[in-house]
């Protein structure tokens, strides 16, 4: 049995669905029969853990037009367990199947009652669509009861299927008007609406309701005050739509309660507006058709798809071949900086390889050369300067005298030495006049070489530029210079890429992007060849098969506008017979409305309860009521 506020609410929706589905009619004469009676059924299904149902109640809406009191009896295909007057005091009486009341009316009166069936009868009940509703927690399958406290991601899957389908053979003209007559499966019109599905923003984030194309519709979310409501509607009318389809709702869920949601099926009549919609779109679809074939054309045909499709694809084959030469001379050139796997530690002058036959490029040589000046020449030019300077000190100055000649003294002290010993002789002639003079040009000399300056010669003086020490600073202006080139060709060779051994690029990114400008060209020359030329070949392809499959799309949408309107016809036959579920006053006009309620989840007291969601609009229509249901009349099904 429903909870007292759930019935309310239950109630009002049922007399929204009820007024809704009602014709306008006016008020009739006496007499003893009803001038017309509406029976309009609300099929409310409560889904157990297991996704099975646990419970079946019938509200029904029982309108009499008319003037007097009528007998009105209505007719139950199931055993009920209860039955209950929700609002009148009519008595009802039930036995054998049949549902008696006495109805006093004056212009229409009204007889809502509840119906509960029997447990043993549920299983008999032949539904026109399946729910299969399935819980997970972190991708595994629960019940909901499980998911009461928990935190992690949630997935709920809804499988709704209509099981009205049956084969019928319908006639229907083919494009040159002969009739045909062609088996198709027929089913009864339905839509499924998931409504009332409400999650609190404070225990839930990443909301999402994804659809698959033609199979699964997307669901409508929309957050207000704090929590994020989402629906679906689902049509279930082939051939239009799938007579199977299902709706899925993930989100990331923490302490998890879940208030009861809604599934609701309703029979959808098929109009002529619709008809005639369909007519005009299929026609729009014929034209379509018809343009899309111009439009793809042939690749030898100007101004079509195919034509032009052509013309890019061998415009990007010149690329490709532009792109191979510039990358091919650019490797040479990369080759020639700085060649692959050169060893510099093994390098031999004379064979002017490594030790791996390898010549240098041009950035090795340069490397080459500054190495030969740093670690020789410059030293070089120290040593020399080294030994100059000990010449300088074995030569010493005209001052020196007085010591005794030895392996320490300088030249001058012995010149010196000699010429006192050989005052007045010729010899003192001879090296005053002949070996001091050449000594004193050697020691001018000896420093100029080192230092720079004016060399003295027997025919007189010169200036001598390459000194040791211009040479050293030249040899180190050199190895700087040489550093310098060494450095952009250094960032050339960077920026042309790293080789590996067989010669091409190595693939080489940085932030997503080729890092040199052989992998770029490299790389771009693949992605042309690899990707672009074979997407415009498939472009080509499938144009081509679009373009060859027009033609049959204009027959089959030929046959379709004939067929739509046989189609229409026997889907609206099917849903007239589809008018009641419990069963229905004789010559009563009929409907039935389906709703299945899915367990609460919480966390508080019992773990699942049932009921439907508010609504808003019939939470109006309650107020204007201003009455609740009576509470004094239920009894079991088989008290009269």
């Amino acid at each position: 049995m429903l909870r007292k506020p759930k019935l309310h609410q239950l109630l009002i929706l049922f007399m929204v669905l009820s007024l809704v589905l009602a014709p306008a009619l006016s008020a009739a004469g006496p007499g003893a029969v009803p001038e017309k009676v509406i029976d309009n059924e609300l099929v409310v299904s409560t889904l157990g853990q297991d996704g099975s149902i646990e419970g079946m109640q019938v509200l029904n809406h029982i309108r009499v037009f008319g003037e007097g009191t009528y007998p009105v009896q209505d007719t139950s295909r199931f055993k009920l367990a209860s039955i209950r007057n929700l609002y009148g005091s009519e008595k009802i009486n039930y036995s054998d199947s049949q549902i008696n009341v006495n109805l006093n009316t004056q212009g229409f009166s009204d007889l809502y009652y509840l119906a509960e069936l029997d447990k043993e009868e549920i299983a008999k009940a032949d539904l026109p669509v399946s729910i299969n509703l399935e819980f997970y927690l972190d991708g595994k399958k629960v019940q909901p009861a499980q998911l009461a406290g928990r935190t992690g991601k949630i997935k709920i899957v809804c499988e709704v299927e209509n099981l009205t389908g049956e084969s019928q053979m319908l006639e229907f003209k083919d494009p040159e008007g002969q009739p045909i007559t062609k088996e198709m499966m027929v089913y009864t019109p339905y839509a499924v609406s998931v409504s009332g599905v409400q999650l609190d923003n404070d225990k839930f984030a990443n909301i999402q309701a994804p659809g698959v194309p033609e199979v699964s519709p997307e669901g409508v979310l929309t957050n207000v005050q704090g929590v994020t409501s989402v629906s679906w509607t689902v049509p279930l009318i082939p051939p239009a739509y799938p007579a199977k389809q299902y709706i899925v709702l993930e989100a990331d869920g923490r302490n998890i309660e879940l208030p009861s949601f809604n599934i609701g099926v309703m029979p959808v009549l098929p109009t002529t507006s619709s008809i005639d919609n369909l007519t005009g779109s299929l026609t729009q679809l014929y034209d379509g058709f018809d343009q899309i074939a111009k439009g793809i054309g042939a690749s030898n045909k100007d101004a079509t798809l195919l034509y032009g499709l052509s013309a890019v694809k061998d415009g990007l084959h010149q690329v490709v071949d532009g792109l191979g030469t510039v990358k091919s001379n650019l490797t040479t050139i990369r080759v020639g900086l700085a060649t692959p796997n050169f060893d510099a530690s093994s390098y031999d002058m004379g064979s002017g390889t490594d030790a791996n036959g390898l010549q240098p490029g041009a950035k090795d040589a340069i490397g080459l050369m500054k190495n030969t000046i740093d670690t020789q020449l410059l030293a070089a030019f120290g040593g020399q300067k080294l030994a100059l300077g000990l010449m300088e000190t074995a030569i010493g100055t005209s001052a020196d005298s007085g010591q005794e000649p030895s392996a320490s003294t300088s030249l001058y002290n012995d010149i010196n030495y000699l010429k006192a010993a050989t005052a007045g002789t010729p010899a003192h002639q001879v090296i005053t006049n002949a070996i001091e003079p050449k000594l004193q040009a050697m020691n001018n000399n000896v420093k100029v070489f080192r230092d720079g300056g004016t060399m003295v010669t027997s025919t007189g003086s010169m200036a001598f530029p390459a000194s040791v020490t211009a040479v050293e600073l030249g040899s180190k202006t050199l190895s700087e210079k040489l550093g310098q080139l060494d450095g952009g060709l250094t960032m050339a060779v960077i920026g042309l890429g790293a080789l590996d051994a067989n010669g091409q690029p190595v693939k080489t990114m940085v932030n997503g992007k080729p890092a040199s400008l052989l992998y770029a060209l490299d790389y771009l020359q693949d992605s042309i060849s690899g990707q672009m030329i074979p997407g415009i070949t498939q472009l080509q392809d499938g144009a081509g098969q679009i373009g060859s499959g027009a033609l049959t799309a204009k027959d089959a949408i030929n046959v379709g506008l004939q067929t739509s309107p046989v189609m229409m016809e026997a889907m609206n036959q099917k849903l007239a017979t589809a008018d009641t579920f419990l069963g229905k006053p004789d010559g009563a006009t009929g409907s039935v409305t389906y709703v299945f309620q899915t367990p609460e989840i919480t966390t508080e007291g019992q773990a699942v309860k049932y009921g439907l969601g508010a609504i808003a609009v019939a939470l109006i229509l309650l107020l204007a009521v201003g009455r609740p249901p009576k509470q004094a009349f239920e009894a079991p099904a088989e008290q009269a």
